[in-house]
């Protein structure tokens, strides 16, 4: 492929949700990125405010290759050398790089990494570089001062020896000069000068210790500095577990839907790029699992997005079918990522696969992208195969997902699942589990509980993997069908004696709430606005959690949770809204919220909700 074919132009890949994130974040500690193609040919740079101030590099790198870049050719063949590692190793690589334009020399942290695009079988080389040159000079000036004050003790060692031996000398001569006191005045003289010189000499090596000991305390301050920075971010990405995790259906919600089940979710990351979400309407059940483009804080991002338009699609048509929600989930994603399919453009969205339960009618409709379902009745295993596209854009984008219709029976297992678990490395050789290995395991094991079963999987994953890095997200789901124990789930709650606080101007929605939590037997007290909330917080100590909807008049809910939170940071705040806004999300949690619930208000989910706080 030459070089006018790939030309690539960054503000397109900019438009991007995820990589835009990426380069944000990677400059935000960076001072430039050069981001190269396959070919090693440049075709963008990114600066920071700082580095453009300095005009250290220019454009004159765009559109080349590495070996036409006005740089050393030592400086070059380091750059090409960590390419090549990268590729082999498929590693990021750091090292330090020193690169001489306009007469000056800088030196720079340099990170190599690889984006890789599967469907057009493509990678982009990430180049940053974070200025050190302030930190290497300091460093390289310390080091001719120690080897200029070490060879400078050294001598000062010889004079000390020097001065002992004539010390001795003078001794001797003392002995045998006996009678000669003239002589012996003067060279005690000579003696007492030489002994005060040695005292100034000393003074001065003590004083070069002291400045040598200064400079190592600035050396352990920048890296401190370091320190502090890498802390920052990592709190950063724990922080966006905390949200991600709040998103996830709760535990207890999910037990009152299904009787017995496992979910194994094991993120290769802090946070992940698998999502599972489950939600009831009436007498059916959605449920699916997810896996978006990539993993970690990009993946995560996705994940948001996926769990926040299933319940846009869900709160719309309750009635919706199977494939026509992941319909509805494709168009969403390729309109919110801005996706037309051009060339060279990302192809972020995710495989799903999504089952709906009837328990009235005792059937399931099942459409996935990519993604299968597994069903085990009478030690028979049937597999349900997805459609061979996932959610985003695609070549058979305008092509309907399939919707397969079955009928369930008592004590059927069914099993959602991501592809992480099956493409794990490991084993003797250091191959992929492999889907056939997967369902011999499953079958195998299906006549042991579900929480058995669990137990087998993550005992059986751990010895596969050995010493191998896991590769991905790990997601699967197993439940089965009991529709005995469906019909004996707990409806009631018994909250006598407890005050909940409705935050809520809108008269349709805390009707509903009142009659859903008025069956609870709590005293309930109601708000129109965020400061009626803030006063009664402060004037009635027996609240014990509040439900506080977003927008309201005078005060809104993110600055009223916010103002509770500092009057009572140990009383649970659950926001009520759609967070059709991931910035709303965002700044609930920040503000302190503990928990969430999306409206329309589905009353198990409230209970389920409310009583892990309670």
């Amino acid at each position: 492929m030459s070089t006018e074919e790939n030309k690539y132009n960054l503000t397109t890949l900019e438009s991007e949700l995820a990589l835009s994130e990426i380069l944000r974040i990677i400059l935000s500690i960076s001072d430039f990125l050069l981001i190269l193609d396959s070919n090693e040919y440049c075709f963008d740079i990114k600066f920071s405010t700082k580095f453009k101030e300095k005009n250290i590099i220019s454009n004159q790198f765009l559109n080349k290759n590495i070996s036409d870049f006005a740089l050393e050719n030592d400086t070059k063949n380091k750059i090409k050398e960590n390419i090549d590692k990268l590729k082999k190793t498929n590693q990021e690589q750091n090292f330090d790089l020193e690169i001489k334009l306009k007469s000056e020399t800088q030196y720079f942290n340099t990170r190599i990494f690889a984006l890789n695009n599967k469907e057009l079988n493509f990678s982009f080389y990430i180049i940053s570089g974070l200025d050190i040159t302030k930190n290497k000079q300091t460093h390289i000036k310390l080091s001719d001062d120690l080897f200029l004050q070490s060879n400078k003790v050294k001598q000062l060692e010889k004079d000390i020896n020097f001065y002992i031996k004539q010390g001795d000398i003078i001794t001797n001569q003392k002995a045998k000069i006996q009678k000669e006191r003239d002589e012996l005045a003067k060279t005690k003289d000579e003696l007492a000068k030489q002994k005060k010189l040695m005292e100034t000499d000393m003074d001065f090596i003590m004083k070069q210790g002291d400045n040598i000991a200064q400079q190592k305390h600035k050396i352990k301050k920048q890296h401190d500095i370091v320190r502090k920075q890498k802390k920052k971010i990592e709190d950063s990405i724990f922080y966006a577990k905390r949200i991600q995790s709040a998103v996830l259906p709760p535990n207890q919600f999910i037990q009152h839907l299904l009787a017995e089940h496992f979910i194994l979710y094991k993120p290769r990351d802090i946070v992940s790029g698998d999502f599972y979400w489950i939600k009831q309407v009436d007498d059916r059940i959605f449920i699916a699992a997810a896996d978006c483009t990539g993993h970690g804080v990009p993946g995560a991002l996705m994940s948001m997005l996926g769990i926040t338009f299933l319940n846009e699609i869900i709160n719309k048509d309750p009635n919706i079918h199977a494939n026509e929600i992941l319909n509805e989930l494709r168009i969403h994603v390729i309109s919110s990522l801005h996706q037309t399919g051009s060339i060279g453009e990302s192809r972020d969205g995710m495989d799903i696969a999504l089952c709906i339960i009837n328990h009235k009618n005792k059937t399931m409709e099942f459409s996935g992208a990519n993604n299968p379902l597994f069903l085990i009745r009478n030690r028979e295993l049937l597999s349900i195969r997805g459609c061979k596209m996932p959610i985003g854009i695609h070549r058979k984008s305008k092509e309907s997902f399939v919707n397969h219709y079955l009928d369930l029976y008592e004590n059927d297992l069914i099993y959602l699942f991501s592809d992480g678990y099956i493409d794990q490395f490991g084993g003797e050789f250091g191959r992929k589990y492999l889907t056939s290995n997967f369902k011999d395991l499953l079958l195998k094991n299906s006549k042991e509980s579900l929480k058995k079963q669990k137990q087998i999987l993550e005992q059986t994953f751990y010895d596969w993997k050995g010493d191998y890095k896991q590769l991905d997200d790990i997601l699967i789901i197993g439940f089965k069908v009991l529709f005995n124990k469906i019909s004996k789930i707990k409806k009631n709650y018994n909250w006598e004696g407890k005050t909940i606080l409705v935050a809520e101007d809108d008269n349709v929605n805390y009707v509903i709430l009142h009659n859903a939590l008025q069956k609870t037997k709590a005293k309930i007290i109601r708000v129109k606005n965020g400061k009626e909330a803030i006063n009664e917080c402060k004037s009635n100590s027996n609240i014990d959690i509040v439900l506080m909807d977003i927008k309201m008049p005078i005060m809104d809910g993110i600055e009223a949770t916010s103002q509770i939170k500092i009057i009572n940071n140990d009383l649970p705040i659950i926001v009520q809204t759609s967070f059709t806004m991931s910035s709303e999300k965002e700044k609930s949690f920040k503000a302190g919220c503990d928990d969430y619930i999306s409206k329309p208000v589905n009353e198990k989910e409230l209970y389920a909700t409310i009583n892990k706080y309670i």
